[in-house]
């Protein structure tokens, strides 16, 4: 029995019409209207009940494509598997999640996975050619098709500001106060991640002053310490000196959402679990 033609009956039940099924399908309509009737010579019973207004399953087709399309699936998810198997993941990691990759990876001992430093921006092409299999980065505003994505962590926004800062005494810090000060942003997420802050103030109609950029997460922090500004950007929970602080924001700001993201048909099912895992440990 061919596979093709099994494919072909599915692709038409699923259109309703044999026309819709063809462009679909990028096949000529007396084409695949042959090689359904061969599928149904073979199988000796009649898959659908044609009429001018399209195609219907008849009972016997429905039972058929029923157990047909659960054989066809399964056998796509072996083939991936197949050409997985042994290789070696690559794994994106968006600056500033180097904490939430190693939970990960913890969890992931005999994944056979390589990290490769990479901003959200980067992975999402990456994953689209194929020359990466996953990533952690920062909740992107789309998805292109093919690359799926789990929402692995949620950090509200916080001010980090140097502990002697007078604006580190207030209980909740409103926008209005940040305003006038040198906000600190890394270079790699910067475009995303200012974007999702500069909106937060425009909101309130206040005009944020932006300070210097930093090469990374690690060098915002670097900066905000040695008295440059404050950041946004910085994960509540991440190691930082003693002598900075978090200060809560008054207003609703969007939060910082750390997502996996990975091509649908790559074998990285072992990723997935242990990121969906991750998100439900909090």
């Amino acid at each position: 029995m061919d596979l093709r033609h099994i494919r072909y009956a599915i692709t038409i039940a699923r259109a309703g019409s044999l026309r819709r099924a063809a462009a679909l399908l990028r096949v000529a309509q007396p084409t695949l209207s042959e090689q359904l009737r061969a599928l149904e010579r073979e199988l000796g019973v009649e898959l659908f009940s044609r009429s001018p207004s399209g195609v219907q399953l008849t009972e016997a087709g429905e039972v058929f494509l029923a157990q047909a399309t659960v054989a066809v699936d399964a056998l796509g998810r072996a083939a991936t598997a197949a050409r997985g198997k042994g290789r070696t993941a690559r794994l994106g990691v968006a600056d500033g999640l180097g904490d939430v990759a190693a939970r990960l990876l913890a969890q992931l001992q005999q994944a056979r996975l390589r990290m490769a430093p990479m901003g959200t921006a980067e992975q999402l092409v990456s994953l689209m050619d194929g020359t990466l299999q996953a990533g952690l980065g920062y909740a992107p505003g789309s998805l292109p098709r093919g690359v799926a994505r789990v929402l692995v962590h949620r950090s509200p926004v916080r001010a980090l500001l140097p502990r002697d800062h007078e604006l580190a005494a207030y209980v909740r810090l409103p926008l209005a106060a940040l305003a006038g000060e040198p906000l600190v942003m890394p270079e790699s997420e910067a475009v995303a991640g200012a974007r999702r802050f500069l909106e937060a103030f425009v909101r309130h109609r206040l005009h944020p002053r932006l300070g210097p950029s930093a090469a990374t997460h690690d060098t915002v922090v670097a900066m905000v310490g040695e008295g440059a500004g404050y950041a946004l950007c910085v994960r509540e929970g991440v190691p930082v000196p003693e002598r900075l602080a978090f200060v809560p924001i008054e207003e609703e700001v969007p939060p910082i959402e750390v997502v996996l993201l990975w091509n649908r048909q790559a074998n990285v099912q072992d990723v997935v679990s242990a990121a969906r895992h991750l998100a439900r440990s909090g």
